[in-house]
């Protein structure tokens, strides 16, 4: 299993120019493969990409000696990045994927290095990790590699002016050996509260609107400062343009990292207390039509819920299972299994003219969504429910009973 490793690093000057001209380098060569790339879809030739790789490698040194300064993996990868884009562009497995050249204004920047030329290592008397890439002196990572194993690559990246370094490990670190007990859940997605568990519990998303007020306030403080106003506007940014872009870029990176975090917290609990767990196959595209929920939606991030259980189910040894979409789960009686044939999102508590019972719209969805699996599990005790609770609590994410309230 390949895990990765995500590690800040604070380079000196020195190591921060040959980082910047590594990425130089391997945005030249993904231009240069996309302007042959072009050349080629004009005149109806032939692409081969391993034919260009050949022609680039023959005439780098007399054309582009620049690139012979930094790693060769600098510029290597590129052809694999550009052969990932081409299948992405021909398959449309994204979409709205063009190929489009890098620019050096991206804030986002990234090259790679393979594992053959890296070496992690500890100094004498410093309780730290150093790691050593070619053509550049060590650098100091700001926390210790969590994994042991081969080190497959790494890919240093850098975001606005935030350096980092992923490290991918080909480990034998799994965490399906550890016990669990044999219970199953469902789990249902929403906006008023963000997950609903099918043993009665609740967790919600962590309250962020100081957080978003403070960064609407910093946008109309950045729109007052001199700067251009439009695409041909020559006005120069001013220095404290300059200087308010870096504090709101700042607290877009805080509230990128709060969201995260609750994320990766919140699946890990999941996965460590439940054996099976069912979602629905949410189209987040087409619910986004209701304008009066689609920024909501786009805030929860559906989607990078149902991905770190996807990838976190195969290391702890869970069972993922998803509802097909036309699974209708909020519509079915959770007791008797009558659906209904209408139901208004604004309809807060289920009631069933069949056997009369009355319950919360998002438990009994995530009831429905338990019975969805079909297995028969363990039922689950106070005690495994105090359990997942005062983990939830550790980790300070939100959670209550649906019949405390709020």
């Amino acid at each position: 299993m390949i895990l990765s490793h995500k590690i800040r690093i604070y380079p000196n000057n020195k190591q921060k120019s040959h980082i910047e001209k590594s990425f130089g380098v391997s945005r030249f060569t993904y231009n240069w493969i996309l302007e042959k790339f072009n050349q080629y879809q004009a005149t109806n030739t032939p692409f081969y990409l391993y034919e260009l790789k050949k022609e680039f490698n023959a005439i780098k040194k007399v054309s582009f000696p620049f690139v012979c300064e930094v790693s060769k993996y600098a510029s290597q990868e590129a052809f694999i990045d550009f052969k990932d884009a081409l299948r992405a562009y021909y398959n449309k497995t994204k979409r709205h994927v063009t190929l489009k050249y890098k620019s050096k204004k991206d804030p986002h920047q990234n090259y790679y290095v393979g594992g053959d030329l890296i070496r992690v290592f500890q100094k004498e008397g410093i309780d730290k990790d150093y790691l050593k890439l070619p053509k550049m002196n060590a650098l100091k990572l700001s926390e210790k590699i969590r994994f042991n194993g081969h080190i497959v690559g790494v890919r240093i990246i850098r975001e606005h002016n935030i350096y980092y370094v992923v490290v991918n490990i080909n480990t034998e670190h799994h965490m399906s050996s550890i016990s669990k007990p044999n219970f199953s859940v469902g789990i249902d997605l929403g906006i008023k509260h963000h997950i609903t568990l099918s043993n009665g519990l609740q967790i919600d998303y962590p309250n962020l609107s100081s957080l978003i007020n403070r960064i609407n306030f910093m946008q109309r403080k950045l729109s007052r400062k001199n700067h251009p106003r439009t695409k041909d506007d020559k006005t120069p940014c001013s220095n404290n343009y300059i200087k308010q872009k870096a504090k709101l870029i700042n607290l877009y990176r805080r509230l990128d990292n709060v969201k995260r975090d609750y994320e990766k917290k919140v699946t890990s609990i999941l996965v460590n207390h439940y054996s099976d767990i069912c979602i629905e196959d949410l189209s987040v595209e087409h619910m986004k039509h209701n304008r009066f929920v689609a920024k909501n939606l786009q805030f929860m991030s559906f989607n990078k819920i149902r991905t770190n259980l996807e990838y976190k189910c195969s290391e702890y040894g869970s069972n993922l299972h998803i509802a097909n979409r036309l699974f209708a789960s909020s519509k079915i009686c959770s007791n008797c299994g009558v659906a209904k044939t209408k139901l208004k999102p604004s309809t807060r508590i289920y009631k069933c003219h069949n056997c009369g019972l009355s319950i919360d719209r998002d438990l009994n969805a995530a009831i429905n969504l338990k019975n969805y699996i079909g297995r028969v599990t363990s039922d689950i005790m106070p005690l495994d429910l105090d359990s997942f609770i005062a983990d939830c609590k550790k980790s300070n994410v939100n959670v209550f009973r649906i019949e405390e309230g709020r």
